[in-house]
């Protein structure tokens, strides 16, 4: 009751701010435009995006108004952050610092509108991904189809299920995976044409539009800019005793498991947007996983009460204020 207390007028402001924002977000006139062209929106029944469409068709005919859909994206959004936050404390994780990453490393509170449908899949993804490690597959699953009928880019997170064959690997080979990964995904550049038309024909005509156009390896690597707090991670992961010692909690360390072999195998997807663009997209998706390495170093430094935790948060804030492009193409 007393988290409930302090939580909801955070949770709240989570909410009201972009929703009742004006012209935010690319694409923000167009939202606006489909209530006054609502056979506009038939164009999401057919792509199978029924949660937006049945959305959007419960606004018009209740003739809730032209900026409704953005209260209700977010209030959707909202829900699905708060069972995260709910299920990430009932397992043991300290959820100021989920809160605090979550806004300044993931980008998706301040992008949340410039891909309406494709973050209301987003944040279906960590509640697919919770229920995965819990092995409840039906619950996983039934926010899976919800990521999808959001947004179809969203099946991505079936990727999830063969990552989770990965657990069990030493804390050695998890970092020997994170070094190997990006020279594979550089070799595997040119089968990317191939795998888009066989398993995702959809979105083949991205091969030559100019969500195509590759990025150079200088901006490539300057994306980077949290390696260094994730070599410290390594650091301390590889050298400290088992997670178990210090943390009593086994949906803990299944959390924790499930999300460092996530975040392993999807941070280098940037490599492969150096020849296609819209891998963005794709490492946007699983963008939520990128806190928990960082979580874990801010717990050991809290723990060991080092002053150096102070330098990491001013390095992240200050990243934070910096870039904005954790965003959907």
């Amino acid at each position: 009751m007393v988290l409930l207390v302090i939580w909801s007028p955070v949770l709240f402001f989570y909410f009201l701010f972009p929703a009742t924002q004006y012209n935010v977000g690319t694409d923000y006139f167009s939202y606006r435009n489909y209530y006054s062209s609502p056979e506009s929106i038939d164009l999401y029944y057919r792509k199978g995006e029924l949660v937006f469409y049945y959305m959007y068709k419960a606004i018009i005919n209740n003739q809730l108004g032209e900026q409704s859909i953005f209260y209700f994206s977010t209030l959707f959004n909202t829900i699905l952050f708060s069972l995260m936050l709910f299920k990430l404390r009932k397992a043991g994780f300290k959820i100021s610092i989920v809160f605090f990453l979550f806004f300044t490393v993931t980008g998706i509170y301040h992008n949340q509108m410039n891909g309406l449908r494709a973050y209301m899949g987003i944040m279906c993804f960590p509640l697919v991904f919770i229920y995965l490690a819990e092995s409840k597959y039906i619950k996983s699953a039934s926010f899976g189809i919800l990521a999808i009928l959001s947004h179809f880019s969203s099946v991505v997170c079936l990727l999830m299920i063969p990552m989770k064959l990965m657990l069990g690997l030493s804390k050695r080979k998890l970092l020997a995976l994170f070094c190997v990964i990006p020279f594979v995904y550089a070799s595997l550049i040119k089968f990317i044409p191939f795998v888009v038309e066989l398993l995702f024909s959809r979105y083949a005509h991205y091969l030559n539009s100019e969500y195509a156009t590759g990025v150079s390896l200088v901006n490539t690597f300057s994306k980077l800019y949290y390696l260094p707090i994730y070599m410290l991670f390594w650091f301390v992961y590889i050298k400290r005793k088992p997670i178990t010692t210090y943390i009593n909690s086994v949906l803990f360390r299944s959390y924790f498991d499930l999300s460092i072999v996530i975040w392993i195998v999807s941070y280098w997807f940037i490599i492969l947007s150096s020849k296609y663009g819209f891998f963005f997209r794709l490492q946007s998706a699983f963008i939520v996983f990128y806190i928990f390495p960082i979580y874990y170093l801010f717990q050991y430094l809290i723990d060991k009460k080092e002053l150096f935790g102070i330098v990491v948060v001013i390095y992240i804030y200050n990243i934070s204020l910096r870039d904005k492009s954790n965003h959907i193409i």
